[in-house]
């Protein structure tokens, strides 16, 4: 089980990082959209888990083994240079192109993961439902792609599930109490939550 706390705790760093962000901005992250994008983020890892369970079905150990190994380590190296790779989709994606808001265009989602303030769309400073539901996807593909590596028992889902929802409730509520201390402090989380998924790809062998 703590080869998932570790993954939880991995992931839910983006959604420390999006807090953040909004704090710093002062943009309001109400209870509702914060257990809304917390319950989002937390159902995307079941649902990815789900799936690298079916995967174990029909893919021999051996060569499920080396492709955990294989996607955790890009998704780590991914991390580790994520500041370059939200500036190249900022730069090549969205040049003089109008992004228009609906809560599962990708365009607007890619939009969102290259710069999480965009995600309050009509600049209230306060994340709304559905702002905060497409923030939430954003915030989830790693998680979708992360919990194809794991070959997980049902019966672990659920404490898996409520483990990440308190955690990333929790993160959210930190980063309101964080923010005067951190926004002053030059240190890249994207690159911590990459070294860890590059430790837990070594771990998958």
């Amino acid at each position: 089980m703590s080869i998932y706390l570790t993954l939880i705790l991995a992931l839910s760093l983006d959604t420390f990082m999006a807090s953040l962000t909004y704090e710093i901005s002062k943009i309001r992250i109400p209870l509702k959209s914060n257990l809304i994008i917390s319950f989002v983020c937390s159902t995307i890892l079941i649902i990815s888990l789900f799936l690298g369970n079916s995967l174990s079905l029909v893919i021999p150990n051996a060569v499920l083994k080396w492709i955990s190994f294989f996607i955790l380590f890009f998704i780590g190296i991914l991390k580790i240079f994520e500041s370059q790779v939200k500036k190249l989709i900022k730069k090549n994606s969205f040049k003089s192109k109008k992004i228009n808001f609906s809560f599962c265009n990708l365009k607007f989602i890619l939009q969102i993961y290259s710069d999480y303030a965009k995600a309050d769309y009509d600049k209230s400073k306060n994340l709304s439902a559905i702002e905060a539901f497409s923030l939430a996807l954003a915030l989830s593909i790693d998680g979708l792609s992360a919990g194809l590596a794991f070959n997980t028992a049902s019966e672990y889902f659920l404490a898996i599930f409520l483990t990440s929802l308190i955690i990333n409730i929790a993160l959210i509520f930190l980063a309101k109490f964080l923010k005067f201390i951190i926004k002053n402090i030059k240190f890249d989380f994207s690159l911590l939550g990459g070294l860890i998924f590059v430790v837990l790809a070594f771990f998958r062998l």
